[in-house]
């Protein structure tokens, strides 16, 4: 009979399980820029085409972007520990339960939103999520990894990494046309 329970338990845990809902934004960056909205566009999806980032959505009709980052542990769990500590408070999901980090996921948000003819606003925020991995014995002495998801806190280095990339597009793409002699002369 015991058996059976544990080969029952094995089965549900093999079914497919519901993706979690993403979290809700923890830290956002904001910044204004003298700049038009085709401009801070252009320049936020440079800087996301350029990075480690997989764009999953872009609307530029609504000015919002989204892409995602996921790390995994290849060679141990210590390297991504270490990142994992630099931008997330760790320590809110460890007081719930979580265990080693074996892989973690960010989920950004840009948003482009012109605030006037000449100036433009960009919000840049992001979810995480860390995943550890808790190994269940079933009987007869059968393993079975389960993980578990936490929804963790931004430090908001992410973030306002993201947005002095997107700055300093910008700032380049100025810096060209004064050299050019197209900004600053009437």
């Amino acid at each position: 009979m015991p058996y059976l329970f544990g080969l029952a338990l094995l089965l549900a845990s093999c079914l497919p399980k519901p993706l979690p809902e993403l979290p809700e934004p923890t830290h956002r960056q904001q910044k204004l820029f003298q700049a038009s909205f085709d401009e801070v566009w252009k320049a936020a999806l440079a800087a996301v085409e350029e990075s480690s980032l997989h764009i999953t959505e872009e609307d530029q009709a609504q000015g919002t972007l989204q892409a995602a980052l996921h790390r995994r542990s290849r060679s141990g769990p210590e390297g991504l520990e270490r990142e994992i500590t630099r931008i997330a408070e760790i320590q809110k999901a460890r007081q719930r339960g979580l265990g080693r980090v074996a892989e973690y996921g960010v989920e950004y948000t840009v948003e482009v939103r012109p605030a006037s003819d000449d100036r433009t606003g960009l919000d840049v925020s992001t979810s995480i999520t860390a995943i550890d991995h808790q190994v269940i014995i079933l009987p007869p002495g059968i393993a079975h990894v389960m993980p578990r998801s936490f929804d963790v806190p931004s430090t908001g280095v992410l973030e306002r990494s993201l947005v002095e990339q997107i700055a300093a597009r910008l700032l380049l793409s100025e810096e060209m046309l004064y050299s050019l002699g197209t900004l600053g002369w009437d």
